[in-house]
Formats: structure tokens, C-alpha cells, sequence
């Protein structure tokens, strides 16, 4: 893991060779392309720096063993979002084993870019935003291909995210785990949780048959006692939750008290016929305001003291 600052994506840099060439086409949808592949690179640089996840849910991806697990973790689903927001479109993660990770495209937008080539890969863009978020975001050091392009033929784009493992170990095992390793039980923990860390441990090849494997044994040996310090941090998606729950118990509690509000507006009308019209008008009146207000509101007491001011 490196503390060097993160730089531009690797098609930003000359060494790199940069991204294909726009050709073909005509010279308007050129700079149109052009132009959607800029906002794409200036995306990357601008959101995945601001989407650092602290390692206590980083860790929670690592040790999911089905790909349900992982596309059911917080951050699989921020992780999609946010490249959708980049712009490099709807991709889902396709397969999976321990440390290894192929996700896909659909419909990619960044192959839509180049209309005249063909017989080659195309999505760098793609491919570095992946090896960022995971190095940078993510922490893991990793190795970061396209291994299937719909510009080489191939039904859908396709890229194949490979873990470095003691990198990956350093986020995935934390004290209570490197506990077990030693050959000592963790306290307080019961036999469900041991007998979930053990077969974690023995699906990542440190343990087998319950004792330490070759590689255990060499991370032991060589990795364990790194000075290892975790930053304890919100990920970046808690807040968009917090919004969300707020908004929807606000607009819960709304909708209650308008319905509140009308049941009991009707059961008070008096039986009479002579005013019936403009009571109801008048009635409609104060329970759209009320039904506003409270949709406001995220208490009984602040939408009192708002109708109170009214």
C-alpha cells in the first residue's frame, strides 16, 4: 500500500500510451466522444479520491464467500452507483472467487465512444477507474484487466480484478483472527462465530484441516507482525443513508397525519346544508396546507408549532 498521493488516471499520462484514438465518424460526433470521454476522466479523478472506505466494511466484502454476499454488502452497492455516476454505466459483478473478481457491462458506454474501431479493447477508461477505486478507495493492491470487449467481439465487456494477496490479508484479518492463526481461541466468542472465522480463514488457504497451511505459515512468519494501524472513519455512503431514511420517516409521518387530519376534519362536519359548500372548500383548504406542512415536518410537535405561527 502506498501513501504517495493518488496521480492522474494512467490515460492521462504520456507514458501510458493514453486512450484509443477517436477515428471514424464525423468530426462532430468525434468531439462529441471526445468531449464524454473527458467528463469521464475528470469524473474519476474527482469522485474516487472522495470515496475512501474505512476497512472494518472493505472487510466485510472480503469475507463474504458467495456472490450474493457481496452484491448484498453497502459497499458492492455504492461501488455500483458510483461508477454509473462516472459514467462507465450499469456494471454488476458477474463471478467470483477468493480474491479474484470479474465484473461486467452491459451496453458500455465507453465502447459506444469509438464507432470505427474494431478488433481490439478498448475500455481503459474502465479499467483504470476499476484499479483505482480498489488501490485508492479500497486500499488493495491489486492487478486490473479486460479480458472480453463487444470491440473485440466478445457479447459484453468484461474485467477481471486480481488481489495482491498479502495486501488483501492485512485488511481481511483483524485481532481476533490473527488469534486463531497463533493457535489460541479468541475470547469472547462463541462457537457459531469461531467455526464462521475458520472457515473464512480456511476458504483464503491459511488454514487447512484446521492448522496452519504453507501459506498461513508464511504470512505468520513474515506479514503477521507489520505494524498494522486502522483508521476508524464513516464510509462515505452513510450519510446518502441517514438522508434517505430521514426523508422517508418525514414523509411517512406526513402522510399519516394528513390522513389524520381529513378522518377527523370529516367526522366533525356539522349536518348541516347551508354552508356545506364552503365548509368543504374551506376544509380542503386547511387539509392541503396541514398535509404540506407535515410533509415537512419530522415530529408532531415541530408541524404544531409551525401551524400555531400560521
Amino acid at each position: 500500500m502506498s501513501d504517495m498521493p493518488p496521480g492522474p488516471p494512467p490515460f492521462m499520462d504520456n507514458s501510458s500510451g493514453g486512450p484509443p484514438p477517436m477515428g471514424g465518424g464525423s468530426f462532430a460526433q468525434s468531439m462529441g466522444a471526445f468531449g464524454k470521454m473527458l467528463e469521464i476522466q475528470e469524473n474519476i479523478s474527482e469522485k474516487i479520491p472522495q470515496s475512501k472506505v474505512p476497512w472494518n466494511e472493505t472487510r466485510k466484502m472480503l469475507k463474504a464467500y458467495s456472490i450474493e454476499a457481496i452484491r448484498s454488502s453497502s459497499l458492492y452497492k455504492f461501488h455500483m452507483k458510483l461508477f454509473m455516476d462516472i459514467g462507465l454505466g450499469n456494471m454488476q459483478m458477474v463471478s467470483y472467487a477468493p480474491m479474484h473478481y470479474i465484473y461486467a457491462v452491459p451496453n458500455c458506454p465507453v465502447c459506444n465512444m469509438y464507432p470505427a474501431l474494431n478488433n481490439q479493447k478498448v475500455c481503459v477508461a474502465t479499467t483504470d477507474a476499476l484499479h483505482r477505486f480498489f488501490t485508492e478507495a479500497l486500499e488493495l493492491d491489486c492487478i486490473v484487466e479486460e479480458i472480453e470487449c463487444v470491440k473485440d467481439g466478445d457479447g459484453m465487456c468484461k474485467f477481471k480484478v486480481d488481489l495482491q494477496p498479502i495486501s488483501a490479508y492485512q485488511i481481511i484479518l483483524d485481532e481476533n483472527d490473527r488469534l486463531i492463526l497463533s493457535g489460541r481461541r479468541p475470547p469472547n466468542i462463541d462457537d457459531t462465530e469461531l467455526r464462521e472465522r475458520v472457515k473464512v480463514l480456511t476458504i483464503y488457504k491459511l488454514l487447512e484441516n484446521g492448522k496452519l497451511s504453507d501459506i498461513g505459515k508464511t504470512y505468520m512468519q513474515y506479514a503477521a507482525n507489520l505494524p498494522i494501524k486502522e483508521k476508524i472513519f464513516d464510509p462515505p455512503w452513510k450519510l446518502a443513508e441517514e438522508m434517505a431514511a430521514t426523508a422517508k420517516k418525514a414523509g411517512a409521518f406526513g402522510a399519516a397525519f394528513g390522513e389524520l387530519t381529513t378522518k377527523g376534519q370529516s367526522a366533525s362536519q356539522p349536518n348541516t346544508t347551508s354552508s356545506k359548500d364552503d365548509s368543504q372548500k374551506k376544509d380542503k383548504t386547511v387539509s392541503s396546507k396541514v398535509k404540506e406542512e407535515a410533509g415537512k415536518s419530522e415530529s408532531f410537535a415541530e408541524l404544531m408549532a409551525k401551524m400555531k405561527k400560521k
